[in-house]
């Protein structure tokens, strides 16, 4: 049949049109399908393992001990479960493990239960370990495991339930060979000779949360409280997913639904450009039915196509994402990858729809008119000719300037696929400085003391060795980190006394660090609302200022304005500090925390980030080389008749690339230009959240060279579009050309 037969040979002369159609339809369903089915299954992994190995809400030390008569009747009081949880840390120097811990925990029984792989609970002599250390060191199950004057045969691998992610600190990062976690039986917990840490795990059944600890307040005096959602080994992994899913959600959406309508468009032109083949057919006695189903095909061949092998494609790439990010990020889980269906019915459907859709509704248009109509080719826009009619100017800038005015759907086109590459590539380059920046300059911190020691029980006045301090803890409405009052002394050498605009610091008054300010959204005037740990006792203070510092949030005043907050007398404190390490009476030492953080950790917490830049980059490249390629060829067919004339005028091919392809640099330009704001705000939001996650506050950084870096890869983007273009003009036929009459230029 004459329509199929032309069919083919459309196919045949726009083959790339159709390849590159293909494998953008192909990456846009991977983009879709992976990132959001990667975030739906990291949630799903996380909640079902947090609930089946009974994680817990809260943890939290009083200074009174509750008995275990007390607890029994507490959980039956007030619905809850309760267990009292210990470790004791055995550390290492010299040789291959200098600066090893090893956190042996007694056996929990109801609560942070261990979900075993690869062999057994343990028994007397034996222990279970967490697998990713193992690894690391080459430790499998059955072997002997030496620690000092201990040593156990390794029963199973283990994760602990509320250490999914690795910290041996809540304050410190992930150092997979440095940290592992061990638990033992009751004996041979009993016979480890070190210092213990303990502290009491909670889970709620029932909404009762804050009558539960004003009970535990007044009875026990609550010394430190430490929910699920603020304790980074639990809150991390389970708010993981949620990022993922963010992120995916805002980009992958955006990118899908920008390059399909790259492809609309360009589908629409091209039904368009060839409306006196619309007119023939409706000579030749076609119906508007059977010609509208005959256009339909060149959609449904890159969306069918595309769609399904992009749909198989993201089956492997979900499973590389969604073990890059738990193997990677958390200690060793049991899970099986699920596809999210809503993605995957979308990336199924909507290009066809999409494509098919563009293609009806330009072809209904166009088909309202009289065959005679449409075989004269009335319906070109003759606004580009009339540009610079009576200009005095030079043919080449005419035309140039004709090519991109008069023609705006197909200068918007160009413009929005620069604007991709531009915006992927900055994005890359924005992160990457904004790592460098934090990791070569150091961590912006404001605390210029290196060791931390929490008491045991309040002391008042000033320590024998050291310097006083008093810390207590606050939390945010509707926010998971929490806020830590700094109650400090007047002359203390450990702290800033200038807020980031060089005001001094009067600790009469209070002052927020750089990274609570951002978390909180709260700045320097106006008036921050945050509640005791203990009893959920609301307060209100006025933030006169804001001190730089990226890596922790903490409220700065004097150490009576925090003892008044904390309900304490005047004076008092609990934790002592220095620059240097304090031989201490371990009685009356709770916990010793470092504030030191070396650029070995620093580059291991940021590898996942690392590889992700470089994916957004890598991506960045690929979708514009594509589309731009799209969109040139597109520029290219339409100007066949032109490039024709020239070609009998006796142009050489430099001076028809010119006068046809060069036309859009200043369209490169602007799309560049519109790409800047663009990264910068997905990089401000994709880093929202990094206090939360990492324990530090990530900004956005935008640097001239990266700018100018971004340009000249975006530029050297469109140069070998470019380039792959140039071939196509030499084989315009000029014979060919002319004869399809073609005149929308």
């Amino acid at each position: 049949m004459t329509i199929n037969k032309r069919a083919v040979r459309s196919v045949k002369k726009n083959i790339s049109f159709y390849i590159i159609s293909t494998i953008l339809t192909v990456l846009i369903s991977i983009l879709i399908i992976a990132p959001l089915s990667t975030g739906h299954n990291m949630k799903k992994v996380i909640n079902d393992f947090v609930e089946k190995y009974k994680t817990e809400d809260a943890e939290f030390v009083t200074y009174n001990p509750i008995s275990e008569d007390d607890m029994k009747t507490l959980e039956s009081d007030y619905d809850v479960v309760m267990e009292y949880s210990r470790y004791k840390d055995l550390k290492f120097s010299g040789g291959d493990v200098d600066g090893l811990t090893v956190r042996v925990f007694d056996m929990p029984e109801k609560l942070n239960l261990c979900n075993v792989r690869d062999g057994s609970m343990p028994e007397n002599g034996e222990a279970l370990i967490t697998q990713n250390f193992a690894d690391l060191h080459g430790i499998k199950v059955g072997d002997e495991v030496s620690l000092g004057d201990y040593s156990y045969k390794v029963s199973a691998f283990a994760t602990k339930a509320d250490y999914i992610y690795m910290l041996e600190k809540q304050s410190g990062y992930v150092e997979k060979s440095k940290f592992a976690v061990m638990v033992v039986t009751h004996d041979d917990y009993e016979k480890i000779s070190a210092d213990e840490t303990g502290y009491y795990s909670i889970k709620y059944n029932r909404d009762n949360e804050k009558e539960v600890r004003e009970k535990l307040n007044d009875e026990y005096v609550i010394a430190s409280y430490l929910a699920a959602t603020t304790n980074t080994r639990i809150s991390m992994p389970v708010n993981e997913g949620d990022e993922v899913s963010k992120i995916a959600t805002m980009y992958a959406p955006v990118m899908f639904i920008i390059v399909l309508a790259l492809i609309v468009m360009v589908l629409g032109r091209n039904i368009r450009n060839e409306q006196y083949l619309l007119g023939t057919f409706i000579s030749l006695g076609f119906s508007r039915k059977q010609i509208i189903g005959h256009y339909m095909r060149f959609g449904l061949i890159p969306g069918i196509v595309g769609s399904v092998l992009g749909t198989i494609a993201s089956i492997p790439v979900t499973k590389a994402i969604t073990y890059f990010y738990i193997a990677y990020d958390f200690e060793t889980i049991d899970y099986t990858v699920r596809y999210d269906t809503a993605s995957i019915l979308a990336a199924l459907i909507l290009p066809s729809f999409a494509y098919c859709l563009a293609i009806v509704l330009q072809a209904a248009k166009l088909l309202r008119k009289s065959a005679v109509d449409l075989l004269r080719n009335t319906g070109r826009d003759s606004r580009a000719i009339r540009i610079m009619r009576n200009s005095h100017a030079k043919t080449q800038l005419k035309m140039r300037v004709r090519s991109v005015i008069g023609h705006p759907g197909r200068s918007v086109v160009t413009i929005i696929g620069v604007c991709v590459a531009a915006f992927c590539i900055l994005a890359g380059f924005i992160m990457r400085d904004s790592l460098d920046i934090l990791m070569h300059d150091g961590l912006t911190s404001s605390v210029k003391y290196e060791y931390l020691y929490r008491l045991k029980t309040l002391g008042n006045g000033s320590p024998d060795k050291g310097e006083a301090l008093f810390q207590n803890y606050y939390e945010i409405e509707e926010n998971t980190v929490q806020l830590s009052a700094q109650g400090i002394d007047e002359r203390s050498k450990y702290f800033p006394d200038k807020t980031d605009t060089g005001e001094k610091l009067d600790l009469d008054k209070c002052y927020l660090t750089s990274a609570a300010a951002e978390t909180y959204g709260v700045n320097a005037g106006d008036e921050l609302t945050f509640y005791n740990i203990a009893d959920l006792k609301e307060h209100r203070v006025k933030i006169s200022g804001v001190v730089t510092d990226n890596t922790h949030c903490y409220l700065y005043t004097s150490r009576d304005n925090a003892t008044k907050l904390a309900g304490v007398d005047p004076g008092t404190y609990n934790c002592i500090i220095s620059d240097k390490k304090l031989e201490l009476d371990k009685n009356l030492v709770v916990s010793e925390t470092s504030m030191k953080v070396s650029a070995d950790t620093m580059e291991n917490l940021m590898g996942p980030m690392k590889a992700i830049i470089i994916g957004i980059e890598i991506l960045g490249i690929v979708l514009g080389v594509f589309i731009l390629y799209l969109v040139i060829n597109m520029i290219v067919s339409e100007t066949g008749t032109n490039i024709s004339v020239m070609k009998i005028l006796g142009f050489s091919r430099k001076e028809i690339v010119n006068r046809v392809l060069n036309v859009n640099h200043i369209l490169v330009c602007v799309g560049s230009l519109i790409g800047i704001p663009a990264a910068y705000a997905f990089v401000k939001v994709g880093y929202s959240d990094t206090i939360e996650n990492y324990g530090m506050l990530l900004a956005p950084v935008l640097t001239i060279k990266a700018i100018v870096l971004g340009f000249v890869l975006t530029w050297i983007t469109y140069e070998l579009s470019l380039f792959l273009q140039k071939r196509k003009i030499s084989r315009i036929d000029m014979v060919e050309a002319l004869k399809e009459n073609n005149r929308n230029e």
